[in-house]
């Protein structure tokens, strides 16, 4: 090899070293999160039949692992936080760059707004796994006005380079979303009061209105089946105004759209995770429930449970298990705790000692205890009333439930055993589960104040998936409190 042909390797070498330094320490200065919540569509995007789109109402409010266990539906949920309109067009139109879905799902929230990026880490959040291409480029020039403020979004580096003093163990490691791109909040708040219907219709004039028909008539020239949702919250007159005015829309271009907040899919009081808008895990479920019923009554959607092509969903719904289980070993609040227990996945069984008072602190523990059960509680009330002992078995795998009141003796087949609930000698409540020696309620004649004991069981297999207990201050109790 000659001189200038040795220069010439060499100097491509250290271009090619330089190049992946500079990718190497571009990745590891990114915080991450839009290629974590995006990463199963990236290696995926091929595999998807229905995809969803919008802001954080569509990211916390519906679940496609809840739809692959439900109905066998393959879907993905690219809603990003923040996002108007506009943004979520583009994040759209990438994704299309490499999926050919049979429905697009769109939520139609914030449709007045005139925004066309919203807060720039909102769009980093949701485009920084994007690779370098004409559509991104194009999304670019779009939305961000400024050009010197583009360069962040075509180079990530520009934006996270000053990260290096902010990096941890979880940036070397790599982040995970078990959700196929949802969210689960996990909090539980009394909302605000939702604004009544009004009377008619008033035309909304906007930009949003503007990329929604971009959207749909994107979709139609790629023969991709649309269907528009406003998801529950508590809505404004404004909201109100804008999701009447999507019927019309739905109507010019011939798709379905759900207005739910002409439903009483959900209830308001239970299903929040904070005051003005989003909706808490409970929410969620039934929102997509409602969704999975009705993609397949109205749409030919495969069921791909069985099929040996989709194996990896049956571990992925058990990692979405796990990580809903260790959300809930982690909590420490009662009302959060029973919100996450509304949860066709999980049995329980809950015991309450009337002593506590427990339902004077908190007006929420009634009606969350009512979400558990489906609102199938008759006993519950009596005991509210009366301050008795309440117990509550619910197997949702069998779809049973038993109540009991004032710690009445009973034994029950469920589908995860022989479940035993009474009084020692001693007047302390006892639950007999499976074995039938382990007695899995702490003795209260032992002087703790353990105001609530709660068993959960994993409805898939029937095993016992945690134990919760709250003392009478209703935090966590620990053996030895007192």
């Amino acid at each position: 090899m000659g001189k200038r042909a040795k220069g010439l390797f060499w100097g491509g070498v250290a271009v090619f070293l330089f190049a992946a330094g500079i990718r190497f320490l571009t990745k590891l200065s990114d915080p991450g999160y839009a290629y974590s919540k995006n990463r199963d569509f990236i290696e995926h995007s091929d595999s998807y039949d229905v995809l969803f789109f919008g802001n954080s109402h569509m990211a916390n409010g519906v679940f496609p692992m809840e739809l692959w266990n439900d109905y066998g539906i393959v879907s993905y949920n690219l809603a990003g936080f923040g996002l108007p309109m506009p943004a979520i067009y583009w994040v759209m139109k990438n994704a299309l760059d490499e999926s050919e879905p049979a429905l697009v799902i769109i939520d139609c929230y914030n449709l007045a707004s005139e925004e066309k990026a919203g807060r720039k880490e909102m769009l980093h959040a949701q485009t920084d796994h994007l690779p370098l291409s004409f559509h991104k480029i194009q999304m670019i020039n779009d939305l961000i006005e400024e050009p010197g403020e583009r360069l962040e979004f075509i180079w990530n580096f520009a934006a996270y380079h000053d990260r290096w003093w902010d990096l941890d163990q979880a940036d070397f490691e790599g982040k995970v979303n078990v959700q196929k791109g949802a969210e689960i909040a996990f909090d539980v708040v009394s909302p605000n009061k939702m604004a009544q219907r009004p009377e008619k219709t008033v035309e909304v004039d906007s930009v949003g209105v503007e990329y929604l028909r971009r959207m749909i008539e994107e979709c139609q020239n790629r023969n991709i089946e649309v269907m528009l949702t406003y998801l529950p919250f508590p809505a404004s007159e404004e909201d109100w105004e804008e999701a009447l005015y999507v019927e019309d829309i739905a109507r010019e271009y011939e798709v379905s759209y759900i207005n739910f907040l002409d439903l009483s899919v959900v209830d308001l009081a239970v299903d929040c995770s904070d005051k003005n808008s989003h909706l808490n895990g409970s929410g969620g479920r039934k929102v997509t429930a409602y969704i999975g019923k009705y993609i397949d009554e109205h749409y030919n959607i495969a069921d791909h449970r069985g099929e040996g092509a989709y194996a990896g969903w049956e571990e992925d719904y058990r990692q979405y298990t796990r990580y809903k289980l260790d959300v809930m070993a982690q909590t420490e609040t009662l009302d959060k705790y029973l919100m996450m227990l509304a949860d066709p996945a999980f049995g329980c069984c809950i015991y309450v000692d009337g002593d506590a008072g427990i339902w004077r602190q908190n007006e929420m523990y009634m009606p969350l205890v009512e979400n558990i059960a489906g609102e199938r509680t008759e006993k519950l009330s009596q005991a509210v009333t009366s301050g008795g002992d309440y117990f509550l078995m619910v197997d949702n795998k069998r779809r049973g439930l038993n109540e009991n009141v004032d710690g009445k003796q009973f034994s029950i087949e469920t589908s995860f055993g022989n479940v035993h609930y009474g009084m020692d000698e001693k007047g302390n409540r006892t639950l007999f589960l499976q074995d039938g020696e382990t007695d899995y309620f702490l003795k209260t004649s032992q002087g703790n104040n353990v105001a609530v004991q709660i068993v959960v069981i994993n409805s898939a297999d029937g095993s016992i998936a945690g134990i919760k207990r709250f003392g009478s201050g209703l935090s966590v109790y620990t053996q030895g409190d007192s």
